[in-house]
Formats: structure tokens, sequence, C-alpha cells
């Protein structure tokens, strides 16, 4: 009887580490809903999420690339890139949830200490490897469809294209430092389209 119950006995140690890192993260986010970046601390999130600091330090090396992850985790559902009934629909939906993403606390964070971060920091290589990268390599794959369906002109330049329909959201939210609504989305798909649209 003993040997059975050994032999079905779950290990704990992962739920254990995977439960708290979501208690954490989650800690994370609610308490930038009531504190600036400055004012938050590692020992008020390890409070709110029930944890010692040295279990955050175990994932984190600090606070910056604590926020990023919480933000990378939170946002990855409402900012995938996916095919609609035709490319214009793909990008405005996706770009709209952007927008929703980045006008929040987090979001605004991120964009924020991203802006002041130095471009060789870890943070910023952080950044691209684990956001920009991977988005914009999904995003490349949808105009290479639309050229293939014969959505899209044929000959355009994809990297070119997709500065043109990102560059201004970043432009907008890390320079302006103005909050992006539907009608700045909207008005920026249709002039990307229009010049990207197969004729």
């Amino acid at each position: 009887m003993a040997d059975k119950k050994q032999q079905t006995r779950q290990p704990i140690g992962r739920p254990r580490s995977e439960a708290a890192k979501t208690a954490i993260i989650n800690a994370t986010i609610d308490l930038l809903n009531e504190y600036e970046y400055a004012t938050l601390s590692i020992e008020a999130i390890a409070a709110h999420a029930g944890v010692g600091k040295a279990t955050i330090y175990r994932w984190w090396g600090n606070k910056a690339l604590l926020i990023l992850d919480a933000f990378l985790i939170s946002t990855k559902e409402q900012i995938e890139l996916l095919e609609k009934e035709n490319i214009y629909e793909s990008f405005r939906q996706q770009l709209q949830n952007l927008a929703a993403v980045f006008n929040t606390p987090i979001g605004r964070t991120v964009t924020a200490i991203i802006a002041e971060s130095g471009a060789d920091s870890e943070l910023a290589k952080a950044f691209h490897v684990s956001y920009l990268y991977p988005r914009r390599e999904e995003a490349k794959k949808v105009l290479e469809h639309g050229i293939a369906v014969g959505e899209l002109c044929p000959s355009i330049d994809l990297d070119v294209a997709l500065d043109l329909l990102y560059g201004p959201i970043y432009l907008r939210v890390l320079i302006f430092k103005k909050e992006l609504d539907e009608t700045f989305i909207n008005d920026l798909v249709d002039h990307v389209m229009k010049g990207i649209r197969a004729v």
C-alpha cells in the first residue's frame, strides 16, 4: 500500500514554483494600477504575492525585467495578429488591441522604462528578443500571405511596410507621450493600406 501511494504521489516542486510565479506576475500588475514605477518596490510586490524577495530575485534580476515579463505574459493573447477576412481587418484589429494594451498602466510603464533604457541595456535587448522580433516576424508572415492571395502589391518592401504600420505607434507613445485612440489607428491603417494594396 505504501509503495502504491508513493508511486501515485505527484511532485510538488514545479506546481509550487508556477503558482509563485503567477502570484508575483499578478501582484505586479495589480500594484502598477496603484503605484508609479519609481515608487513600486520589490518588497511591496513580494508582500502582495505572499512570497519572499528571494523568490522574486530567483527569476528576475531587477524590477524592470519583472515588469517586462508581467507585460509579456499578461498581454500575449491580446496582441496576437490573427487572420481576419482581409489584411486590413487583421492589422486594424491587432493595432486596436495593441493601443488598448499601451494605454494600460503596465503598458505605459513598459514603454516608459524602455524609452529611458540604453539601446544596449539588458532590458532593451530582452524587449527586442521577447516582444519586438516575434511580433514583427508574425506580421511579416501576414503581409506575405496578403501578397500570395493578391491583396497586396507583390513589389512592396515588407520591412518598410511594417515600419509604416508600427513606427507611428511607437513614435506617439514613446516620443509624444500620447494615448492611442481608435480614430488614430483606423486612419493609420487606412493610409498604409492605400499605399501597399494591389491595384
